[in-house]
């Protein structure tokens, strides 16, 4: 059911205030689902460059720079799991946007 493409596209979209103002919104939960949403499309970037880029090397350093921001991720996502903020995000990635 997920693309990969539509929820980095749909995460991309979340960091937009323009597109996403949050108003009334909790600070602090929007900025645990924008970590989320962030952190996907990152974690998607170096993840495409880990798999298909066979020129670039990763020092033990980075990667664990990118596990640190996985674990980080997922400790902002566990903080707001139940929230409606973060069940709209969800069903936001299985929906294509209207561009």
């Amino acid at each position: 059911m997920f693309d990969h493409g539509m929820m980095k596209k749909v995460s991309r979209r979340i960091s937009d205030p323009k597109l996403f103002p949050f108003g009334g919104e909790d600070s602090i939960l929007v900025q645990n689902l924008k970590t989320v949403a962030q952190s996907f499309v990152q974690l998607q970037d170096q993840r495409h460059i880990a798999d298909y880029d066979n020129a670039t090397f990763w020092t033990s350093n980075e990667a664990v720079t990118e596990v640190t921001k996985a674990a980080n991720a997922f400790a902002a996502w566990k903080s707001i799991q139940n929230e409606n903020i973060a069940q709209d995000y969800l069903v936001s990635l299985l929906i294509r946007p209207r561009d």
